[in-house]
């Protein structure tokens, strides 16, 4: 059945909103649920009538900068009114899309808001939001990615915790599964993800802990839980302890392309095992008491420290027994961490001359390391000392122009001296002969 006094009354509320009087018992309210939007962004505003004594009807227009603003949901005309006594609020929620910046105003107008009494009033209201471009917005985001504490709960991280240092390393008993790790951000802003629980099996586990700045910007670092092994295989190198690793996995980020996977026997077990074909070497992987693990070149029971150095196009085993030129000396350096015999024509210098083998050819000779963009390649040692040679000739000849030179100008002086002094001698006999003359005159 249609309720015709309801109709009535709604139509008639258009009307009301012309009436020059205004009750105060009535409102509505605009608000935004931020103050600041982003271009590209939404944002979200509630429009909100209340009528304390119960609402009738109600009637509003939205009112907004369409150059700023797209209106994604939410009617700008609202005509609405309630089936029963008793409800005192009722709420639209609007949403946009920011188009433009800067600061834009959404009002609520033409309004008339009728209690269950047919009181009318015509309340508004307005909200102003400050709108900003993405670039803006991410100038003022913190790019601090750094850690204020990193730990694994009971054990000790190696080296100590450090908010510029990203690897650690922790060694564990054979009998632990899991570890906990806390972290903790310098900036409240930062989110920290990959600590908590982890799971951890023998052998080597690494735990990425990553911090995100609030800029986006990512920070990881490395956690490498060492879990000993139950029975480990222990070997004696330099009268160093270490045990050989079996578990490949632990391998996986030490593998080279050009590694060839075999297997050697040790103390009656099959272990995992390299070979580099080109140099007929076998390399076994063995582990120290702080869980780092390096190659050593295995023969016969015997174990040598494996080291190269490479760049993306080539890789030189190194060895000991190369011959260098008379002007380089014998250094120790550090690269990535790892100590290097390397010889240099000055400790200041930043190119290695290093004797080794390429792993791909076999090839043996000098080599000389780039320490600062970290390439390789081979030193040509024959067209070095040419360009020497070259460089002494043209020294000779520089310096014997220039004595040339120095010669023909003492030469010069010389002669221009006794040219002056020969002058004077004359001017000197001659203002005598002059002063005999006169003499010689004057008595006559």
């Amino acid at each position: 059945m249609i309720n015709f006094k309801r109709i009535l009354f709604i139509l008639g509320l258009s009307f009301l909103f012309f009436l020059p009087f205004k009750v105060d018992a009535a409102s509505i309210s605009i608000a935004g649920t931020t103050s600041t939007g982003t271009v590209g962004g939404n944002i979200t505003v509630r429009v909100t009538i209340n009528e304390p004594t119960g609402l009738g009807s109600w009637e509003y227009s939205l009112d907004y900068d369409s150059s700023k603003l797209q209106l994604l949901s939410g009617s700008t005309h609202v005509v609405g009114y309630v089936d029963g006594q008793g409800e005192t609020s009722r709420s639209y929620t609007y949403s946009f899309r920011v188009k433009g910046t800067g600061s834009t105003t959404i009002s609520v107008v033409n309004t008339a808001i009728a209690s269950w009494d047919e009181v009318v009033s015509s309340p508004t209201d307005s909200t102003t939001i400050n709108l900003v471009s993405r670039e803006e917005v991410e100038t003022s985001y913190s790019d601090d990615n750094n850690l204020s504490s990193l730990e694994v709960e009971g054990y000790s991280l190696s080296p100590e915790f450090n908010s510029g240092t990203t690897s650690y390393s922790v060694n564990v008993d054979s009998d632990v599964t899991s570890v906990k790790v806390n972290a903790t951000a310098s900036d409240s802003k930062a989110k920290v993800s990959g600590a908590g629980e982890v799971e951890v099996s023998e052998g080597a586990n690494t735990i990425n802990v990553v911090v995100e700045a609030e800029n986006g910007a990512t920070k990881t670092y490395k956690i490498v839980v060492n879990v000993k092994e139950k029975d480990p295989i222990n070997v004696k190198v330099n009268k160093e302890n270490l045990s050989v690793v079996r578990d490949k996995e632990s391998l996986n980020d030490l593998i080279k392309d050009y590694f060839v996977e075999t297997t050697v026997n040790i103390d009656e077990e099959e272990v995992p095992a390299y070979t580099i074909e080109a140099l007929n070497l076998t390399l076994l992987a063995l582990r120290d008491d702080d869980g780092k693990i390096k190659f050593y070149i295995y023969d016969d029971g015997n174990f040598t420290l494996y080291q190269e150095l490479g760049s993306d196009t080539l890789t030189v085993h190194l060895l000991d027994n190369g011959k260098y030129p008379d002007n380089y000396k014998k250094y120790t350096v550090k690269i990535d961490g790892e100590e290097y015999t390397v010889y240099k024509i000055n400790k200041d210098s930043d190119y290695y001359l290093v004797y080794g083998e390429n792993v791909e050819t076999g090839k043996k000779g000098l080599y000389l390391y780039d320490s600062v963009d970290n390439t390789i390649q081979r030193y040509y040692n024959e067209e070095v000392n040419s360009l020497n040679d070259r460089l002494r000739i043209n020294s000779f000849i520089i310096i014997g122009l220039i004595s040339l030179i120095v010669i023909i100008l003492i030469i010069f002086l010389i002669t221009l001296h006794t040219k002056n002094n020969s002058k004077r001698k004359k001017k000197k006999e001659i203002k005598k002969r002059l002063k005999q003359e006169k003499e010689d005159f004057l008595k006559d």
